[in-house]
């Protein structure tokens, strides 16, 4: 599994969200940062994370501030703390 960080314009963030939900793509978290950026964060499956980042590319290229970021990071475990399912099933 993948978490995928990146900041964002706040005007954007609404187009991500939708373009990550149409292909049941969930678990986003949306913080606010510094200035006017959002930081938004998912966990994906491995075979997903190259589609989150395309997905943050395209919807973000269009500016060119220098300020936006994507980073991947590998996640060891994750548990749902609900149910106490482990790895791809707490994500799903």
């Amino acid at each position: 599994m993948q978490k995928i960080e990146c900041c964002i314009p706040e005007s954007e963030v609404q187009l991500l969200l939708k373009a990550l939900m149409k292909t049941g793509i969930g678990g986003v978290t949306v913080y606010p940062v510094k200035g006017k950026m959002k930081k938004v964060e998912v966990v994906a499956l491995d075979i997903e994370a190259n589609y989150v980042v395309g997905t943050i590319l395209e919807v973000t290229h269009r500016r060119r501030s220098g300020d936006e970021q994507i980073a991947v990071f590998p996640i060891e475990k994750v548990i749902r703390i609900r149910t106490g399912e482990k790895g791809a099933r707490a994500v799903l």
